[in-house]
Parts: C-alpha cells; structure tokens; sequence
C-alpha cells in the first residue's frame, strides 16, 4: 500500500514514534548533556569497508546521484536515460526499483571478503539520498524488503557481520531527500510530481530547494519527524555500533539531531555496551564531543590529537557501480590508509557492488591485496597510535607548508620516500609507502635525538617479512637513525621497519 507523504505524516506519531510523545525541543537543551568519546575499539579497527548498493545500481550510469541528474534537462544522466528508458513522465526511477532483484546478494560471502581484506567493521547505506530503504522498514513502504530485491538488505548484513565478530555500521544520506526531486513539477512533465508516489519522492518543495539555493527554504516539521522514524527504525533493529551521517544533516532541526543521538546512546546501554558507540558526521553537523567528524575524499594533512575518519572510494569519481567506472590501484588505497592512521585517523573505504548482488572480480582483487598485506603487517596499522610526528618525506615536506586546516584530496601519490609512523609501546614502525631497494640506506630523521621529546635508544631494528636484518647506527645526539636494507627485501606495496626503543 502507498501513502502520500502528507497522510503518512499526519499519522506517523500516533502509529510509530513513541518518541513524539514529548516535543523534542523540551529535551536535551545542551549537547553536553549526551557527550560521547569514541572507544578504544574503534581506535583501534583502524580500517572499515561499507558500500554503495541500491536502485541506482541498476542503469549503472555516472554515479549514485542518477536518480537526481536523471530529471536535471541537458545532464549527462537525462540524457542517457531519454535515449535508453523514454520520457520521465512514462518511466521515472520508480521504474527501476522492480528491476534491482539483488539474484545474486550473499552477505556471508561479502563478509567473508571483507574479512580477507582485513576489515574490522562493515555494513551497508541503508538509505541513500534517493527514498529507497534498504531495510524492511514500516516507516517508508519503499523499502527492499517490499519491493526490489524483497530482501531485508540491513538485516541480512547484520546478521552477517555479526558472525565474523566485526562491528556494524549504516549510514544515512536520507536528509538529501527535501529537494532531491523536481516534486514541484507536473505530473505531464516528470513522474516525480505525482503525488501517488510522495513516499519515494518526498513532499512537494519550491524549485528553489531543488536546486539547493542559499535561500531555499529547509526540511519542515513533517519532514524531520520522518527523517528521524527512519534513523530509529535502524537503531532499534538493527543496533548498529556505528551510524554515519553524510552532509546536509544540518539542514535537519537540532531537537531531532539531538533525539537521534540520544536514541543512539541509549541502544548502546540498552545492550549493555555503554561508551561503545561511535557517531560519524561531516563539517559541522554534530558537535566534536558528540561525533567523530568524518572526510570525504579528503584528509587532514597534520597529526590530530583527536580521532577522525576519512572515507573514500574504490573508484576514481563514483562511490556506486557504474558500466564504465575506473579503480584506485590498491597500492594507492593501502598507502591512504597508512597516511590516515598515522594522523591518528580511521579508514573507511567504500565498494561498489552490481545490481544483481555481485561484487565484481577487479574490485574483489584490490581487497585481497589489501588484505593480504595487512595479514602480513597488520602488527604497524591495528591496534596502534600516533607517534610525536606523524612522517617524513616529500609528501610530509609538502603538506606542513600549508596552513594546518587545510586538507589533501584523496588521490595522492607516494613514492618509498614517504614514510609514516606509528606506535605501540616501545615499539615504532616507520612504514616506507613503496617498495625500497636493496642495501638502501634509510635515513630516518624523526629519530634526531634533538628533535624527539622523550629521550631513548635504539635497541633493535628489523624489517617485517624477511628475517635478514637491516643494519643501522644509533643516533649520536641531534642526528638521525641510519638504517641499511638488507638484500633480498620481500616485494610489498609498503615496507615496514621495526624499531624497539627504551627509556634512555
């Protein structure tokens, strides 16, 4: 059965929201109040894969926002699909949804993969910008559990990841929804101003908020309270550790921020995993004493004292499948997570799975190659800290020459000139983000004893995956450790050197 938007609100306190029976705007007057630090787990997972997988996966055509740029006139998107699927008043996206079958979805053969690519938590969008939930969802009768795939697509991966001990994260891009559709077109013109379908498309709003103007008017109340059914609908079934929200969440109402949060918070209780949540926003959505701030495509280039999150693709532009999509060598993928953890940040990347349920070999094979080099050096990358100084090299020389808030875009390039560090007791890894050659001599200046805060020495210093020892030189006061490679060095996209220290 569909609801229209208008009648489906009208109703949405009596039926389903136990939280409406007090006004949000009576709770939680002061942020403070529901502060939460992220935990020690999630420092130490280091490395995460979620995906990008729904409708919009099934014309496979420029990115995940297809289902917006498909009624944009003049778009590449509205012009593939006038020329492959006909008028948008005839066939709109809601056409596509009977065509995601999902036929070949195994959620305990994508865990297994993402376990083998040393992932330590995973989970699903469970609802992009586009009005599709990915859950069996009460809230939204649009959901894959009803239609599409008539798969419980949330609930089988958490189920799935469950299994393999890892944590489990969903994200939410729904609050793109106010405006993500020409609803204030005619029904002549685009599908998306019927209003039989104002659950998919969402309510009627100016052009104005189409096109994301300044002044464009911002989600009503009607709007936010079923923006928040849905985010409790994946708390409260779902339990997730981690729920991520993409930009826009700032155009929701604070009240309703803060019920989520709260809401949140209080599954982790309810489960007796109190602190254990993590929170991840974008910009300046949600307060840093609430949530992990999350990068997209970009990182910080100075070491944080903080704990943060970047995300990026395994694909160069799209963060869903699409027929002529390019991908990210793996080296540069590895090398990205390297950089990130050793700013003390977390790595979140993202695949792109097919419509039917596959997750193509190329992209299978990138994983694998992460994960086998985190199998063999995983000892530098999980589990560990930041050190005094996060690198050197030409990488490290290039970024501290800009202002400290500004960020790197994500297709970086390193050579085994880079190096970054990481720490773990006394012991501090100097990760080489390439392959060094043999009998190379490494100079590694972080170690000048004029520059390190705390005195020590150099007890011992090998380099992981062979068990020929490099040769090296204690540092003499304000120089550097001198390191010599040993020959027959393993082929790795990263080397690693092990460096044990004491008190001085």
């Amino acid at each position: 059965m569909k609801y229209t938007y208008v009648l489906f609100g009208s109703l949405l306190c009596l039926a389903l929201l136990s939280g409406c029976e007090q006004n949000p705007e009576e709770e939680f007057r002061d942020w403070k109040e529901i502060q939460n630090d992220p935990p020690k787990w999630f420092k130490d997972a280091k490395f995460g894969i979620y995906f990008h997988w729904g409708v919009y996966t099934v014309p496979a055509y420029h990115s995940e926002w297809y289902s917006r740029n498909m009624y944009f006139p003049g778009s590449k998107a509205n012009q593939h699909h006038l020329e492959h699927y006909g008028s948008l008043s005839e066939f709109g996206y809601k056409d596509f949804v009977p065509m995601f079958k999902a036929e070949n979805f195994d959620p305990d053969a994508w865990v297994d993969l993402f376990v083998r690519a040393g992932a330590r938590f995973a989970g699903p969008v469970a609802e992009h910008a586009d009005g599709f939930s990915m859950w069996d969802s009460e809230v939204n009768s649009w959901n894959a559990q009803d239609y599409g795939p008539r798969i419980d697509v949330v609930g089988a991966m958490e189920e799935a990841v469950r299994k393999r001990d890892l944590k489990f994260i969903t994200t939410f891009h729904h609050q793109w929804h106010w405006g993500w559709y020409p609803t204030f077109k005619a029904r002549e013109e685009v599908d998306a101003g019927d209003s039989a379908y104002s659950e998919l498309y969402g309510p009627v709003v100016p052009e104005a908020a189409w096109k994301h103007e300044d002044n464009a008017p911002r989600p009503d109340e009607e709007f936010n309270q079923v923006w928040t059914a849905k985010v409790k609908e994946v708390i409260d079934g779902y339990n997730p550790d981690m729920i991520y929200f993409d930009t826009r969440l700032g155009h929701i109402k604070e009240p309703y921020r803060k019920e989520i949060v709260t809401r949140f918070l209080e599954s982790n209780s309810r489960r007796g995993k109190k602190g254990q949540g993590v929170i991840l926003h974008k910009h300046n959505d949600l307060p840093a004493d609430v949530s992990v701030r999350n990068h997209e495509k970009s990182r910080i280039n100075q070491l944080s004292d903080y704990v943060w999150q970047t995300e990026e693709p395994i694909t160069t532009f799209s963060w869903s499948y699409t027929q002529d999509m390019e991908l990210r060598p793996a080296e540069d993928i590895l090398h990205g997570i390297v950089d990130v953890v050793s700013k003390n940040g977390v790595y979140l990347l993202n695949i792109a799975p097919k419509s039917d349920g596959t997750i193509p070999a190329d992209q299978k094979e990138i994983l694998l190659s992460i994960g086998q080099w985190l199998d063999n050096y995983g000892e530098a990358i999980y589990g560990t800290r930041p050190w005094y100084r996060y690198g050197e090299g030409p990488r490290y020389a290039a970024e501290n020459s800009k202002d400290e808030t500004d960020e790197a875009y994500h297709e970086l390039n390193y050579t085994a000139g880079d190096i970054r560090y990481t720490t773990k007791g006394d012991i501090v890894y100097a990760i080489l983000l390439g392959q060094p050659e043999e009998n190379q001599q490494i100079e590694l200046e972080a170690f000048s004893q004029e520059m390190v805060p705390e005195s020590f020495r150099v007890s011992e210093v090998s380099l992981l995956g062979t068990d020929e020892k490099p040769e090296w030189i204690q540092p003499a006061q304000g120089e550097e450790l001198m390191v010599t490679l040993p020959h027959g060095i393993p082929a790795t996209m990263a080397a690693v050197l092990k460096i044990t220290t004491s008190p001085d």
